[in-house]
């Protein structure tokens, strides 16, 4: 019997897809179904660190998904969200304005700030009570009908609300992210060279050991972020938490990432750590 695929909107692979260096053609084409900015932008684009500088240890960590620069150093994040997110517009606006304040430093021109541009794709209903599947926000006065800028830019693409039909090429990379069968992986897979590269791609990681095991970290950590959440309420704190700690540890998994997955603080980690 054939393995079930790894979902292309799960984090892993997500990642292991658009975030290897190898498929940057991939990238490119997906970027470009969703930005409207000049092709030329695409050519030599960079795959950055998706950690955020922070100016004091105690400030915050900011870990995106996916960050990009482009060829003249506008700055592209990607963040895929399966499940909703509290503060997930307050979250956005932190790592742009990180993102932003992060390019220049002491003395330095604000006129040489680059762009700024989020996507956010959910598996969720986010934008209300909108249709449309794709929205773009910068900063602007509806009443005057101005924008005021464009150096923050967001995109966000709701996965629950593509229609059953084909209207941009857009369509067709949605689709293909929220396929969770190889028979629909196959049929989106005619859409474009690009699209059927990346159906190949998803293919192989589903056949790979090493993927599908981080996969499963990844839903494990869905589960305690819910866990996590839950515990905001109740207060409760689950000895699998715990566990699933224990584990990352064991495998020098960074503390910030740690604690991004689990929910527990720094310190509360480093506990677990000692007691490992």
């Amino acid at each position: 019997m054939p393995k079930p695929i790894l979902p292309p909107k799960s984090n892993t692979v997500f990642q292991l897809l658009f975030g290897d260096p190898r498929n940057v053609d991939l990238l490119a084409d997906f970027l470009q179904s969703v930005l409207d900015i000049p092709k030329d932008e695409y050519r030599d684009i960079v795959i950055v660190n998706p950690y955020l500088s922070r100016e004091y240890p105690d400030k915050k960590l900011g870990i995106v998904d996916l960050r990009v620069k482009t060829r003249s150093g506008q700055t592209i994040h990607v963040e895929i969200q399966r499940d909703p997110v509290p503060a997930m517009r307050e979250r956005l606006i932190f790592y742009d304005s990180r993102l932003v304040a992060g390019q220049i430093g002491t003395g330095e021109e604000f006129r040489s700030l680059k762009r700024v541009i989020s996507i956010l794709i959910t598996d969720y209903d986010m934008i209300h009570p909108s249709p449309l599947y794709h929205h773009r926000f910068t900063l602007y006065d509806r009443r005057a009908a101005v924008e005021f800028t464009d150096i923050l830019e967001i995109h966000t693409l709701e996965l629950t609300k593509i229609p059953e039909t084909p209207d941009v090429y857009l369509w067709h990379w949605l689709r293909f992210l929220r396929a969770e069968t190889k028979e629909e992986l196959d049929m989106i897979a005619t859409a474009s060279p690009a699209i059927q590269k990346a159906t190949a791609r998803v293919l192989e990681l589903s056949d790979d050991e090493r993927a599908r095991l981080i996969s499963e970290y990844e839903f494990k950590a869905r589960d305690y972020e819910r866990a996590r959440l839950d515990y905001a309420v109740t207060g409760a704190v689950t000895e699998e938490r715990i566990t699933f700690a224990r584990n990352l540890l064991k495998r020098n998994r960074p503390i910030d990432e740690i604690a991004e997955d689990t929910g527990f603080s720094r310190d509360e980690i480093e506990k677990i750590r000692d007691n490992v």
